[in-house]
């Protein structure tokens, strides 16, 4: 451990102090609803430089998350130096045995400092600090809000959810709106992950093998667009554990050689692990790749099954006297069986990490995610 590390330099007790650092990300700001009031709340991840305690300035080493009540500015973002006076302290463990635990939740960051600030006027830029310009990915999330609610009239519900659909932006995600959700075991629809990252990859390979080019030149084209998305949405976790993986189908696709779900789900968790190993222990991590896991291993047998139930016949009869379905209701019979089992083997598979984390035990996700 650093000999200037926050851990060392502080105590257990809440104290004033004033910190210097680096924003390692723009403010994420989140809406909370209290008393039939909305109030609006940001939290950044800090990396500290320096600190300073009733002894003065002193060099400080550590990940600090901090939070302030309303909006901060636009000054604020992604690897901008500040200054922020507040009150400094551990994250609060649970409520209640069960209830979710913020320390060891921003543990496994790496974090053991919150930072707590009464308003935003005590935010400030660092002195000395040279003029920057704001990341290209919060250029965009601006624009593209502004550009996604022309006709749509004043901001309202929906049209913070349509932005959270599809940018990523979390901030309309209160306690009111994220617990149906939850309970239906629909959540994930507001992360930008593989059902993202995969309609965009179909698009754009669809799109060019329909124009008739080469499979290496579509991979070439489309791989950059699926990792420019997931930069424009500010690189979230679940955003890269998706383009890498579908980087690596890419690849293989386009090499002309056989493709293995497992062998490539695996190829991309040992790349984000020796990218960040403590992703090992992050929950997204582990529901991403359970998951699909359980996809990979499982929907084939659930299919199967689900398959000769429905098209049951008669293993005596010779093939032309065999009952036929019509060619369009056998097609939606299997897309409607294909599904329900992808639907179910998805459930399987989080099931027990949704138990673990979450304490939700949801069969009516299989329904509700076949919808």
């Amino acid at each position: 451990i650093s000999p200037d590390d926050l851990r060392l330099l502080t105590g257990r007790e809440p104290e004033d102090v004033v910190v210097r650092g680096a924003l390692r990300a723009s403010p994420l700001p989140r809406i909370f609803e209290r008393q039939g009031r909305e109030l609006w709340h940001s939290s950044v991840v800090i990396s500290a430089e320096q600190i300073r305690l009733p002894r003065g300035w002193q060099p400080a080493f550590g990940n600090i998350i901090a939070f302030a009540p309303g909006i901060l500015s636009s000054n604020f973002f992604s690897g901008q130096r500040v200054e922020i006076a507040g009150v400094l302290g551990p994250p609060p463990g649970p409520r209640a045995d069960g209830l979710f635990d913020a320390r060891s939740h921003y543990q496994h960051d790496a974090i053991y400092c919150q930072l707590r600030t009464g308003s935003a006027e005590a935010w400030s830029v660092a002195p000395g600090t040279p003029p920057r310009r704001m990341p290209l990915s919060d250029r965009f999330s601006a624009w593209a809000r502004k550009t996604l609610a022309l006709g749509l009239g004043p901001e309202d519900a929906p049209l913070r959810l349509i932005w959270t659909l599809a940018l990523d932006w979390k901030a309309p995600l209160t306690q009111t709106v994220e617990e149906p959700f939850m309970r239906a075991g629909t959540y994930h629809i507001f992360a930008v992950d593989g059902l993202r990252i995969g309609l965009l990859a179909g698009i754009g390979v669809g799109l060019l093998r329909a124009l008739r080019l080469p499979r290496a030149l579509c991979g070439f084209l489309v791989i950059p667009v699926i990792w420019f998305y997931a930069g424009l949405t500010g690189w979230p976790a679940s955003a890269i554990r998706a383009a890498i993986m579908m980087s690596i189908i890419i690849v293989g696709w386009a090499s002309h050689r056989p493709t293995d779900l497992v062998n490539s789900l695996f190829a991309a968790a040992f790349i984000i692990l020796l990218w960040n190993p403590w992703q090992l222990f992050q929950p997204g991590f582990q529901l991403s790749f359970l998951v699909v896991l359980c996809i990979a291993l499982l929907l084939p047998l659930i299919r199967n099954q689900f398959q000769s139930w429905v098209f049951q016949k008669d293993p005596f009869l010779p093939a032309a006297l065999k009952p036929r379905w019509p060619p369009a209701l056998h097609a939606a019979a299997r897309f409607a069986i294909d599904t329900c089992a992808l639907s179910l083997a998805a459930w399987l598979g989080s099931m027990p990490l949704a138990a673990a984390y979450f304490h939700l035990f949801t069969p009516v996700s299989v329904l509700a995610n076949f919808l």
